[in-house]
């Protein structure tokens, strides 16, 4: 056996004994990155059938079931995450408030651009309201009107804040 498979033995040893939400989704990610989606799907099920509100868990089940074709139970098992991203603006809101209040300003502004953008454009996204698929443009703009869209802004500063949080 493979000490990768003595690992994945190990590893089911251990949820049989005491199941725990990093374990059950340290397994199933294994299976997933392994390309057995089947079975990662199943763990998915069973660790968010024990601890509904984890959101990697949820998250993994979602990319279990779209590598296996089944959009539509992906799409509602997916859904809380597109509901939880809507709110992270009023986390961006009350964090350029603290910041703002601590003398901060560079952060509250950054914090703040955040919050706008996930109120604008990506809010918009998320309810259904907008596209990523952009109208026809009836003739090319001008280069000095060239700006990154609005969704490439909005995840280009998420991006940054995760890295930011990370570092911290």
């Amino acid at each position: 056996m493979t000490e990768q498979g003595v690992s994945l033995e190990l590893l089911k040893e251990r949820l049989e004994r005491e199941p725990c939400a990093g374990a059950m989704h340290l397994l199933a990610e294994t299976y997933y990155q392994q390309g057995q989606y089947p079975l990662a799907a199943t763990v998915s099920r069973q660790a968010l059938s024990r601890y509904p509100e984890n959101l990697e868990l949820r998250l993994l089940l979602g990319q279990s079931l779209v590598s296996l074709g089944e959009y539509g139970e992906a799409e509602g098992i997916l859904q809380p995450l597109l509901d939880e991203i809507a709110r992270l603006g009023e986390v961006f809101h009350t964090l350029h408030l603290l910041y703002q209040g601590q003398g901060r300003l560079p952060a509250a502004e950054q914090a703040e651009e955040i919050y706008r953008l996930l109120q604008g454009g990506l809010a918009a996204l998320l309810k259904g309201e907008a596209t990523l698929i952009p109208s026809p443009a009836p003739s090319p703009p001008a280069e000095d009107d060239r700006r990154p869209s609005h969704l490439a802004r909005t995840l280009a500063a998420l991006e940054k804040w995760r890295q930011a949080l990370q570092a911290n």
